[in-house]
């Protein structure tokens, strides 16, 4: 865990002796002094300054898209790479942020990183702008030597995840937007339209048909009932997200996410794209192929998954090979022609070759999933849509054609 940072405003002067006041951040006060002869200033005076609850940054309604994340960490990587220090690199990429939350935390970096703290460490603090599998790859890199080439092989990563869940966000738009249209029109027909039709169908005496006597029972329930209905939906939604907070819980609901019929495959190959892409980021890098191991088991995005790679580093801690492991503990998860390819990729010396063959097959493979799902629930939608709009022309033009027979009649 870094020390927390004390805030310091300080009095010197430039090379062209005028006087400069400012504040800074820094671990204590002696990487305050090497901050400001870093900046070039002559130190008058250095005095440590309380924080405010006042100047505390508010960043609950703030976000940083995915996209910012990937530009900060390319940019990162290419100055490194062309030997830029660390600290100028981070300013230069801090200096073309629009974003007011990363602008924010890329200043927050650049003043832990200036008093002495890792880069890692440093991400770590900003949780909501950069995830645990971007810490420990970059913690890696560090550890290893090769930071620049880790942010370099991160961006190719977090770039190829970006553009896999812009498919997929394209792919189920659209039914996502029919169904809410849909659901949406049904609600106000059923609660606005059909009971101002009520008390003119009761008048008439007349026998109403099953689909208005559903309709008209479903309006009347929701009406006695509203309060009861809202405050079990909001227990309902309140349990469930503590429960899948615990650990135990969070494990059961991703095992039962695999075991669902349509986005069961999906989530699955979402998880083994991950952890091959990581993977081979960090093996073709040169990080040790234990942490490795570990660090990429972490990104799965499924607890259950991951709870199944913890096995697969230990029995690499104890000197079995990676194909062996990964077969002997996820030949559930992972398909048999994958393993395959994991085992003679390793035999052949080339195991990072074959992981990126593996993630992009199985990115392929995620696309094709989602666009055969969106192939079938689009039919499926109409029928729903067309099921729905004719029972309630039914519940509401059904009646008036009976009212106009017993008129016609009488």
């Amino acid at each position: 865990m870094a020390n927390k940072l004390l805030t310091f405003s300080y009095i010197a002067t430039n090379a062209e002796t005028s006087l400069v006041r400012g504040d800074l951040k820094a671990i204590n006060e002696s990487s305050a002094l090497a901050q400001i002869n870093r900046m070039g200033l002559d130190l008058i005076s250095l005095t440590s300054k309380r924080e405010s609850v006042l100047n505390t940054d508010i960043t609950f309604f703030e976000k940083v898209k995915p996209a910012d994340v990937y530009n900060f960490t390319r940019q990162l990587s290419v100055m490194l790479k062309a030997g830029v220090p660390l600290i100028d690199a981070l300013d230069s990429v801090h200096s073309d942020q629009s974003n007011p939350l990363m602008s924010k935390t890329i200043q927050n970096v650049i003043e832990d990183v200036s008093g002495g703290v890792s880069l890692s460490n440093a991400l770590q603090k900003h949780p909501k702008v950069f995830n645990g599998m971007f810490v420990n790859i970059v913690m890696a890199g560090e550890s290893a030597g090769v930071l620049d080439k880790v942010l370099f092989q991160l961006a190719d990563f977090i770039a190829n995840d970006l553009k896999l869940k812009m498919g997929i966000s394209q792919a189920i738009r659209y039914p996502l937007i029919v169904v809410g249209i849909t659901v949406l029109v049904g609600v106000f027909a059923v609660t606005y339209i059909l009971p101002r039709f009520s008390t003119l169908f009761t008048n008439t005496r007349i026998e109403l048909p099953l689909p208005t006597k559903i309709l008209l029972g479903l309006d009347q329930f929701t009406q006695d009932y509203w309060n009861i209905i809202i405050g079990a939906i909001i227990v309902l939604a309140i349990t469930f997200i503590r429960v899948i907070k615990t650990k135990r819980g969070k494990y059961e609901w991703h095992k039962l996410i695999l075991s669902m019929p349509i986005f069961g495959p999906i989530a699955k190959k979402m998880a083994i794209s991950r952890f091959c892409h990581v993977l081979d980021t960090l093996d073709r890098t040169g990080v040790p192929i234990l942490e490795a191991l570990k660090i990429s088991g972490k990104t799965a995005g499924n607890a259950f998954i991951e709870d199944r790679l913890k096995n697969v580093h230990k029995d690499v801690n104890m000197g079995k090979k990676v194909a062996f492991s990964i077969n002997r503990h996820t030949y559930d998860i992972f398909p048999p022609h994958v393993l395959k390819m994991i085992q003679v990729g390793e035999d052949a010396g080339a195991m990072d070759d074959m992981l990126k063959e593996i993630g992009d097959m199985t990115d392929a493979e995620v696309r094709d999933h989602v666009l055969k799902l969106t192939a079938t629930l689009e039919p499926v939608i109409t029928v729903i849509m067309g099921v729905m709009i004719l029972t309630l022309a039914l519940a509401i033009f059904l009646p008036i054609w009976d009212m106009y027979e017993a008129l016609s009649t009488g």
